[in-house]
């Protein structure tokens, strides 16, 4: 059974949604540009989690809110991963970065809908990859930004169902090993510089996303590109060769 968000009652101010999105996403852009978020300023700021885990949870509320209203929700990243075992940075980064992302796609699901192009790029991609592992992929990914995706599963409308269980399983996968890659450099600096096998699979594994990213992105390139392809060709009308010059 398919899992969706009900369907928005009547507006009561017509073209109100582009209005209300458009301040959502001024009040983003405000809070990015006078906000601290240099990553330093992160990290100093989770070495003092370390003394109150409970603060974890106000890393949760943060990264949800900065990913909702289409910010770098992580840079929460580099508060946790360095101070935390990495399945607790894990756990951490995942329930904030998924409650921010049914966030954002509740937002462009009220108020988006006259306001995002019906033939954007990101439009164009979930149409044709809105399943469970291709959802998946693009979250795991390194190269994809989430407030796309957010976003326009949200215009979209796609089923909650898949889309939540994606969100969570994409970026469990992308944030455990960025979390194990970042905790074991940590360590290995602790003792010295020296490195051990598990650390170097780490640095593989993360190499092994982004390359896998980089394809990614490529094969979906490519894809949009034989979309028009065909579009164009069904605007052409048939038996009409547009190659040649019309008559003197």
């Amino acid at each position: 059974m398919r899992l969706r968000l009900p369907q928005p009652p009547v507006r009561w101010w017509p073209g109100y949604r582009p209005f209300l999105l458009g301040l959502v996403l001024l009040i983003g852009v405000a809070v990015a540009v006078w906000g601290p978020w240099d990553a330093e300023d992160v990290a100093a700021w989770g070495e003092q989690l370390v003394e109150r885990p409970w603060l974890l949870l106000v890393v949760v509320a943060l990264q949800a809110l900065l990913f909702t209203l289409a910010l770098p929700g992580s840079l929460f990243l580099w508060a946790v991963a360095p101070f935390y075992p990495p399945w607790m940075s894990t756990l951490t980064l995942v329930a904030g970065s998924t409650l921010g992302a049914l966030g954002a796609y509740a937002v462009a699901w009220r108020l988006g809908r006259d306001a995002v192009p019906a033939d954007s790029r990101w439009i164009r991609i979930l149409r044709g990859n809105s399943d469970f592992l291709s959802q998946c992929a693009i979250r795991a990914l390194p190269g994809f930004p989430h407030p796309p995706l957010n976003y326009g599963a949200g215009w979209l409308g796609l089923p909650l169902k898949t889309f939540i269980a994606a969100t969570v399983v994409g970026l469990g996968i992308k944030w455990g090993v960025f979390s194990l890659a970042i905790y074991s450099a940590v360590e290995a600096a602790a003792r010295g510089g020296e490195i051990d096998t598990r650390a170097v699979l780490v640095l593989v594994g993360v190499a092994g996303l982004f390359v896998g990213g980089a394809f990614l992105r490529r094969r979906l390139n490519r894809g949009r590109a034989r979309a028009g392809d065909r579009a164009s060709e069904k605007a052409t009308p048939p038996g009409r060769d547009t190659t040649q010059n019309p008559r003197d």
